[in-house]
């Protein structure tokens, strides 16, 4: 196959490194006085980078590139953890006139030779969120033991005439799991159906296993999983009747593979139902030396991450839009990748060229969204064509490291 670098040059998309200049978005737009601990600015010296240009999008590059870690591997982590914390009916609307959408969901995985940078890099993004999640236990069972008071009120209270409905039980908010049965990560959705939720397996071979992405796993398995990263709703059927148990079910995923592992696991023939390993996103980490005191990262970044996440998990869902320059931007972005999925030989790099279509729009709709939190503001229904074109940069970007899996 002629290198992706070259076949983008002959069609017109431009790659230098893995970024593109986000026009319209100028400098002053990053957080100031908003962040925390303002005396702690990671960013200070460094200029932030073009794909998420604020202060989050700073302090990342800069620990990155101090530890001798891929910046890309930070940017698909917060990304993934980004698209669970949005509320589930989000969408980005591409074409009216089809009403194609996507939603929130970005799959992805870090893969390498040995396990320490891949853990070093989630654990810096997952952290905060485990962080997060803590804090809402905390709360639950303070709401659980008010609701036991309350209810033991109620029962004593029966036969007077002044007795109301008992009180509701409260519901827990599940932020991440590390579960990979479907069953039970439904049965999850079905209790906070309005929510996103991540799924952080401490292997990610496991959940590739047990979702049917090795192609001999099981169809069903592997039908459920398609339609759950399609954002396709979550029903029980019985009989001929119907139940909508998650309308608007939002799975993300994140973890680490053995590079090996994974080259295997494309190696095999598919032998039925959808295939579901080009929905992933890979970032190949190498394996590099760092100290030990530049392991844990700085308290600044984690609890800029921390504002980010709880930023993303309050802000209300909603239906985006591409503005004018933005579908002008998609048509000639589609003609492009098509052209290229034509000239391309290889059937594996056929679907993840097919993919990186509505790969992009998803990174699009979470960069808006992290835009909008990085600064405290309730985003824009309009996505403009500088954060697209920044999806696509990053999309094609992930596209190399798909093709220098799977060519090499």
């Amino acid at each position: 196959m002629l290198g992706l670098e070259r076949s983008l040059s002959r069609h017109g998309i431009e790659i230098s490194g893995w970024l593109l200049h986000p026009s319209g978005r100028p400098e002053e737009d990053a957080p100031d006085a908003d962040e925390p601990n303002a005396g702690d600015r990671l960013q200070d010296h460094i200029s932030p980078p073009l794909l998420l240009p604020n202060a989050l999008g700073a302090a990342l590059q800069r620990f990155a590139e101090e530890i001798g870690d891929p910046s890309e591997a930070y940017y698909l982590v917060l990304l993934c953890v980004a698209a669970s914390l949005i509320p589930s009916k989000t969408r980005l609307l591409v074409n009216p006139r089809t009403d194609y959408s996507e939603p929130p969901i970005l799959w992805g995985g870090l893969m390498g030779d040995a396990s320490d940078g891949q853990s070093r890099i989630l654990g810096t993004l997952i952290n905060p969120l485990r962080d997060l999640q803590a804090e809402l236990y905390a709360r639950y069972q303070q709401q659980l033991e008010d609701y036991e008071v309350a209810l033991r009120e109620h029962e004593r209270e029966k036969g007077s005439w002044a007795i109301g409905d008992p009180p509701d039980r409260p519901i827990p908010v599940e932020l991440y799991t590390s579960e990979c049965e479907a069953e039970a990560v439904s049965q999850i959705l079905v209790r906070q159906p309005d929510r996103g939720l991540l799924i952080d397996p401490d292997e990610l071979d496991v959940f590739l296993r047990i979702s049917g992405a090795d192609p001999r796993g099981k169809w069903n398995d592997r039908t459920r999983w398609w339609r759950l990263y399609q954002g396709e709703a979550l029903r029980k059927r019985s009989g001929t009747t119907v139940w909508t148990l998650a309308p608007h079910p939002s799975i993300s995923v994140i973890g680490r593979i053995r590079y090996y592992a994974l080259r295997e696991l494309w190696s095999r023939r598919k032998e039925e139902g959808n295939d579901i390993r080009p929905f992933f996103a890979w970032v190949r980490v190498p394996l590099g030396s760092y100290t030990a005191n530049q392991e844990i990262p700085p308290q600044g970044l984690r609890r800029l991450l921390e504002t980010v996440y709880r930023r993303l998990q309050a802000s209300p869902p909603m239906q985006h839009v591409l503005d004018e320059k933005g579908h002008q931007l998609w048509s000639n972005w589609i003609e492009d990748i098509h052209t290229l999925i034509r000239d391309e030989h290889d059937h594996k790099i056929r679907l993840t060229l097919n993919e990186t279509l509505g790969r992009a729009v998803r990174i699009a709709l979470v960069l808006h969204r992290l835009d909008a939190a990085c600064i405290g503001v309730i985003p824009s229904v309009f996505v403009p064509a500088s954060t697209l074109e920044r999806g696509m940069d990053f999309a094609m970007s992930l596209l190399c490291h798909a093709e220098n899996l799977l060519s090499s």
